[in-house]
C-alpha cells in the first residue's frame, strides 16, 4: 500500500487534510506501520531507518519475523486477540530484531483499525534503545555507586529537603542501625541533642543557596546509643537545576580525637619535662635565641623576654665568647656534630656560672636550629674540691692516727695505714692481699670468724672486743678491736679499729693483784680491830679506859681512810670501764690513785688546808659520779680567801660518804650534797633528807670520830643536826695555824 491509499483509513478525510496526514505520518520520527494477517501493509521512512530495510523489503516480511524470540510468542498472541476483537489498544515495550541482526528496543502502541473491509492492526514504535542503554548505565553507575558507597569505611548518605535519610550506605547501617529501624528518619536521628541546633542552621544554609559549610564536626549516637565525634563533608544535590537535597560523608574522627589529644598530652607533658628539667635548655639560629626554658632563667638570673633580646654569645663569659662564636660559625658551615664543652656563663647578677653544655642540631619548620642543654656544675665543682679536701682531710687524719686501722674484704686485707704497720712491725706490702687471720693467734680465729659472719648477716651487736695478733718479730701482744661493716670501692667491707692495749692488760693484772692484796689487808685490819677491842674491854681505870677511847678513835679513823666497801666498789667500777670504756678506765684509775694517795700522804697530819682538802674531793666526786651516774650531785661554793684556813683531813669526805650509806638515791632524785662556809666560820656539809627503807641501823662512830678528834685539838666542837628534810653538819674551821 502506498502513501497515497492512506485516505482508505479514513474516508472522510478531504484531499487537503488527507495530504496534511500523508505528511505528519511520512514525516513522523515514530514508526509507523500497519499490519494485517501477519504481514505488513503500510510502513513509513521512519520505520524502514529503524530496522535497516526499505519499505519493499518489509512489505514482503512477516512481523513476527523481527520479533526477538523473548518477545515474538507475546506480542502475536496479543496481535490475534486483537484481531478477533478479544481486547483493544495496549502498549507495550518490544524488542526487533534490525536487518544486520542487532537488536534495537521499541516503545510500541496498538490500535485495531478496519483497512479494505478487514482488520489490521495500526502500530507506532519509538527507538528507546538508547533510553534503555543510558537507563541501564544509569541503574549500573547508581549500583556501581552503591556497591562502592558500601565499600566504604565511612558512611555515605542523602537527605532530601526536609533533612529526611533517603540513602545510608552500609558503614552507616552499622554505625546508626539502631536509629535507622524507623520508616521516617531524620539526620537528627543520629546526632546528639546538643549539636541539633548547629546541624539545623548548617542544612537550612545551604537549603538556601549558600555555599555549604565543609568538614562540620558533630557529636554522633551509635547503634547502642554511645556517643563519637564525627566530621561531615556535604553536597548539595540538584536535579534540573533544582536543589532536591543533600549528600555527603561522615568520617569517625574517634581516633583522630584521641590522636590528638595524646598529642596534646605528649606536647604538655614533654614541655612540662623541659620547663621543669633541672638542666637549663635553649634553642638559637645563629646567635638569636628562640626559647628558653625555666631553669635556664633561674641559672643566669633573666627572665625569657630578656634573654630573647639578648645575642647568646654575650650571655657567656667573656673569656669563653670567642669559643660560642667559633661553634656558631661550625653551625653555619653545616657541622651538625654533637659538641660537649664546658662554658662559663656570667649571671644577671655578675656570678660566674661554670656548665657542662651539650650542642646539638634539629630541624624545626625547615630552619636548622641548635638546641643548646645546660648543665649547672658550679655547686658540684665546689662540692668536689670540698669532698677533696675533706678526702685529704681524712686522709691526714687516718695516716696520722695512733690507732691502727685495716680493711678487709672477703677475709684479706685490702687497706692498712702507718699507725697499724708500726704497730704489727711490718710494711704495707707485707699484709695487702693477705689473709686477716694470719696476724691472729690460732686460738682466737674461730671467735674472730664467728663475730664476721654475724656482722656481715646484719647483726648488730657489741663490736668490741679483745683477740692476741703476731707481730712480726714474733712477739704476741693484745689488741683491742672495733669492727663496723662499711663499704669499700663499692663492695661490702669490714673496718677494724686496732689498739694495742698490751701495756692495760698488763695493769689491770697488776690492779686484780692489788685489790686482792688490799682485801687480804683489810681482813687481817678488821681482825686487829676486833682483837684490840676485846684486849681494851678488860680495862677497868679511866686511863685504860682514855687510852682505849684514843686507840679506838685511831682505829676508826684508819678504818674510815682506807674503807674497804669504798674500795671494792671503785675497783668493781673499774673492772667494768676497762672493758667498755678503755680511756675513762684510765681516768678513773687516775683519780682514784690520786684519792688514796692524799689518804697515804695526810693520814698522820692533825690539820690540812681547806685548799688541799678540797683538791682530794674533787678527785673523790669524779669517782662518785663514774660510780651513781646522775643520781648524786656535790655542790662546792667556797670563796678563795677561806681556802687557806685549816680543817681535819678526811672529815668532808667521812661525812659525804655517811650520806651515801644512809640516804637512797635515783636519777628522778638524786642526793644533793651542799659545801659552803657560814657565817661563824663553821664548814656545812648538807644533804637532803632520803633514808633508806631497810638500811644497818647506824653505830654513829663516823661523827664521834670527828668529834674526838676535834677535842683532841682542843677546839670548838663539831655540831650535827637532823631535820625532817636535811641532815646539817658543821665543821669548825681554824683560820690561824696552831702553834
Amino acid at each position: 500500500m502506498s502513501i497515497e491509499n492512506l485516505k482508505d483509513l479514513n474516508p472522510g478525510l478531504l484531499p487537503a487534510e488527507c495530504n496534511l496526514f500523508r505528511r505528519m505520518v511520512e514525516d513522523s520520527r515514530d514508526g509507523i506501520s500497519i499490519a494485517q494477517d501477519g504481514k505488513f501493509k503500510y510502513v513509513n521512512k521512519a520505520f524502514c531507518t529503524m530496522l535497516g530495510y526499505s519499505s519493499e523489503e518489509l512489505l514482503d516480511i512477516s512481523g513476527a519475523d523481527l520479533l526477538a524470540p523473548h518477545d515474538k510468542q507475546r506480542v502475536m498472541i496479543r496481535h490475534y486477540q486483537r484481531m478477533d476483537g478479544e481486547m483493544g489498544n495496549f502498549e507495550d515495550f518490544i524488542t526487533m530484531i534490525r536487518k544486520d541482526g542487532s537488536y534495537i528496543d521499541l516503545e510500541m502502541s496498538t490500535n485495531s483499525i478496519e483497512y479494505e473491509g478487514k482488520m489490521a492492526s495500526y502500530i507506532s514504535v519509538r527507538d528507546i534503545t538508547e533510553r534503555n542503554r543510558m537507563q541501564d548505565a544509569l541503574e549500573k553507575s547508581e549500583q556501581k555507586y552503591r556497591d562502592l558507597a558500601d565499600l566504604l569505611p565511612q558512611t555515605v548518605y542523602e537527605l532530601d529537603m526536609q533533612g529526611k535519610i533517603t540513602f545510608m550506605n552500609q558503614a552507616g547501617i552499622n554505625a546508626f542501625g539502631k536509629v535507622l529501624q524507623s520508616k521516617d528518619i531524620s539526620a537528627l536521628d543520629f546526632i546528639a541533642p546538643e549539636d541539633h541546633q548547629r546541624l539545623l542552621a548548617n542544612l537550612q544554609s545551604s537549603y538556601q543557596g549558600n555555599k555549604p559549610a565543609s568538614g562540620n564536626e558533630y557529636t554522633a549516637l551509635r547503634a547502642d546509643g554511645s556517643k563519637y565525634p564525627i566530621i561531615v563533608f556535604g553536597a548539595p544535590i540538584h536535579n534540573n537545576g533544582v536543589q532536591t537535597g543533600t549528600r555527603g560523608i561522615i568520617i569517625d574522627i574517634s581516633e583522630r580525637k584521641a590522636m590528638e589529644n595524646a598529642l596534646r598530652e605528649s606536647e604538655s607533658k614533654y614541655k612540662t619535662l623541659i620547663e621543669n628539667s633541672q638542666d637549663g635548655i635553649f634553642a638559637i639560629v645563629g646567635d638569636k635565641i628562640l626559647f628558653v626554658n625555666n631553669t635556664l632563667c633561674n641559672i643566669l638570673g633573666y627572665n625569657p623576654e630578656e634573654l630573647y633580646s639578648i645575642p647568646a654569645h654575650e650571655l657567656l663569659h667573656p673569656d669563653d665568647q670567642q669559643k660560642g662564636l667559633a661553634i656558631s660559625e661550625r653551625r653555619k658551615h653545616g657541622d651538625v656534630s654533637t659538641i660537649n664543652e664546658i662554658f662559663h656563663f656570667q649571671a644577671k647578677d655578675g656570678t660566674i656560672k661554670e656548665t657542662d653544655v651539650f650542642s646539638s642540631v634539629v630541624v624545626l619548620n625547615g630552619q636548622t636550629v641548635s638546641l643548646i642543654t645546660v648543665h649547672d656544675i658550679t655547686e658540684t665543682r665546689r662540692m668536689q674540691e670540698q669532698l677533696q679536701l675533706s678526702e685529704e682531710k681524712y686522709r691526714t687524719v687516718i695516716d696520722n692516727a695512733t690507732d691502727g686501722i685495716v680493711i678487709t674484704q672477703q677475709g684479706n686485707v685490702v687497706f692498712s695505714n702507718k699507725a697499724m704497720n708500726e704497730m704489727m712491725q711490718c710494711t704495707e706490702e707485707d699484709v695487702i692481699g693477705k689473709s686477716f687471720l694470719n696476724m691472729v693467734v690460732k686460738e682466737d680465729w674461730q671467735t674472730m670468724l664467728d663475730f664476721h659472719k654475724r656482722r656481715m648477716a646484719g647483726e648488730k651487736f657489741t663490736s668490741l672486743y679483745r683477740s692476741k695478733f703476731i707481730r712480726k718479730d714474733g712477739k704476741i701482744i693484745t689488741l683491742e678491736l672495733n669492727a663496723r661493716t662499711s663499704n669499700y670501692n663499692g663492695q661490702p667491707a669490714a673496718f677494724i679499729i686496732m689498739r694495742d692495749i698490751s701495756e692495760r692488760v698488763k695493769i689491770e693484772d697488776e690492779l686484780q693483784t692489788a685489790k686482792q692484796n688490799l682485801e687480804m689487808l683489810n681482813r687481817e685490819l678488821e681482825q686487829r680491830i676486833i682483837e684490840s677491842s676485846e684486849s681494851l674491854t678488860e680495862a677497868h681505870t679511866q686511863l685504860i679506859k682514855l687510852q682505849k677511847e684514843n686507840l679506838q678513835s685511831q682505829f676508826d679513823v684508819l678504818k674510815q681512810q682506807v674503807n674497804p666497801h669504798f674500795l671494792f666498789n671503785s675497783l668493781n667500777v673499774l673492772t667494768s670501764l676497762i672493758r667498755l670504756e678503755p680511756e675513762l678506765a684510765e681516768k678513773f684509775t687516775e683519780h682514784l690513785s690520786k684519792v688514796y694517795r692524799y689518804v697515804l700522804e695526810n693520814k698522820d697530819n692533825e690539820l690540812v688546808k681547806l685548799t688541799t682538802e678540797l683538791d682530794f674531793l674533787d678527785a673523790y666526786i669524779f669517782l662518785l659520779n663514774i660510780r651513781f651516774m646522775g643520781k648524786i650531785a656535790v655542790n662546792i661554793n667556797i670563796s678563795e680567801e677561806k681556802k687557806n684556813c685549816l680543817v681535819i683531813p678526811l672529815a668532808m669526805q667521812l661525812l659525804i660518804e655517811n650520806a651515801i650509806k644512809h640516804n637512797a638515791m635515783s636519777k628522778k632524785s638524786p642526793l644533793i650534797i651542799d659545801v659552803f662556809i657560814d657565817d661563824n666560820h663553821f664548814l656545812n656539809i648538807i644533804n637532803n633528807l632520803q633514808e633508806r627503807e631497810a638500811h644497818m641501823v647506824s653505830t654513829g662512830v663516823g661523827l664521834k670520830n670527828i668529834q674526838n678528834r676535834y677535842l683532841l685539838l682542843n677546839n670548838s666542837a663539831p655540831e650535827f643536826e637532823k631535820t625532817s628534810t636535811h641532815f646539817i653538819a658543821r665543821i669548825p674551821l681554824i683560820c690561824e695555824p696552831k702553834s
